[in-house]
C-alpha cells in the first residue's frame, strides 16, 4: 500500500507537479483542497498519513490548517509538511508551534521534501508510524 499523501495547495500546475513527484516516491496524492475550509473537513475524514501543505491558499493559510489538525485526536493527526515560498524563519517557527515535522522552501527544497516521503514509504515505515526528523533551516 502506498504512502497516502492528503495536498494542500492553491495551484493546479504545482499540484499536478507534486502528485506526479510523489508518485515517484511511493507516495499516492488521496485529497486535495485548495482552500482551509476544504482542506481540515477532508484531512479529518481522509485520515492520510502525511499532509503537504502551502501558507497561501484560496481561503485562509496552512497555518490555519495546521492548527486544526493538531486539535485531532493523536492518532489521526497526519505528519505535517509545509512545502511554500513563505520561507522566513518566522513563518518556519509558526508552522513548527503548530505542529509541522518539516518545513521546506519550494523554490528549492523539493528534493528534500520528496526524500521525506521516500523515508515513509510503506516499505520503509510501520504502520502509521509517524517519522519525525528537525525542519530544515531557512
Amino acid at each position: 500500500m502506498a504512502l497516502r499523501v492528503y495536498l494542500v495547495e492553491d495551484s493546479a500546475r504545482v499540484c499536478e507537479r507534486l502528485r506526479e513527484s510523489m508518485g515517484e516516491v511511493g507516495a499516492e496524492v488521496i485529497g486535495h483542497a485548495d482552500d482551509a475550509p476544504s482542506a481540515i473537513a477532508e484531512i479529518a475524514a481522509l485520515r492520510p498519513d502525511a499532509v503537504i501543505i502551502d501558507i497561501a491558499l484560496r481561503e485562509g493559510t496552512g497555518l490555519h490548517v495546521l492548527k486544526e489538525i493538531d486539535e485531532l485526536p493523536e492518532e489521526d493527526r497526519p505528519t505535517r509538511v509545509m512545502l511554500t515560498n513563505f520561507n522566513r524563519a518566522w513563518y518556519r517557527d509558526a508552522a513548527m508551534r503548530l505542529g509541522a515535522g518539516y518545513f521546506f522552501d519550494k523554490s528549492c527544497e523539493i528534493p528534500q521534501m520528496l526524500d521525506v516521503l521516500r523515508s515513509m514509504a510503506p516499505s520503509e515505515r510501520r504502520t502509521r508510524a509517524r517519522v519525525r526528523a528537525p525542519a530544515t533551516a531557512v
